[in-house]
């Protein structure tokens, strides 16, 4: 009878000590970045990076942790942010595997662990053409921005040659100054200056 309540102790500490070793993953974060793409992924434990493997296929990104298992409810009700298309999470026995479906191509990705090693930081990168391309677009429409549209630009080149115009007439020669024409070439040339460094 004592051997038999030992064993039924020793079974019952055995499952729970293997149910505390089960790592879960359930709290996903997405970054959306000008080169790519920062996740951040949270457990329940601590985590070895070399439990953490992955692999780009077309338009989905695959990540699986062994010795770990997701919580498929909280990890597919994470909030989409663009380019991420769906997430998808599988649970097998001794390991995860969580897919997310990108809108454009991944040329790298990165693992690190946290400090207290409970958290996955996945670095997703795009092909450098994708970040010139991007960089290119946003400088042309923050230039564009301060462009002087074409309705206020003439009538800055207009003021400018009136009061010019204006100037050369009403100089007398006198060696005063006249505001009128200097007014008028400043107006003029600070008009054409920067109508030809936003063009």
């Amino acid at each position: 009878m004592f051997t038999a309540k030992t064993a039924i102790v020793l079974l019952i500490l055995i499952g729970m000590s293997n149910g505390q070793d089960k790592i879960l993953l359930n709290d996903l974060r997405i970054d959306a970045k000008q080169n790519g793409l920062f996740l951040t992924l949270r457990s329940s434990l601590p985590l070895k990076i070399e439990n953490i493997t992955g692999w780009v296929n077309e338009d989905w990104f695959y990540m699986t942790v062994h010795q770990a298992q997701g919580d498929t409810a909280e990890l597919r009700s994470t909030q989409l942010i663009h380019p991420i298309l769906a997430i998808e999470n599988t649970n097998a026995d001794e390991s995860t595997q969580l897919a997310l479906r990108i809108k454009g191509n991944i040329e790298n990705y990165e693992f690190y662990l946290s400090d207290d090693e409970q958290t996955i930081i996945i670095a997703l990168y795009y092909p450098a053409e994708t970040v010139v391309a991007f960089l290119d677009q946003n400088e042309s429409i923050i230039i564009s921005r301060y462009k002087l549209n074409s309705r206020l630009r003439s009538v800055f080149y207009l003021t400018g040659g009136a009061l010019t115009i204006s100037g050369v007439i009403s100089g007398d020669g006198s060696e005063g100054g006249n505001t009128e024409l200097t007014l008028g070439l400043i107006i003029l040339t600070g008009t054409y200056l920067y109508d030809l460094l936003t063009r």
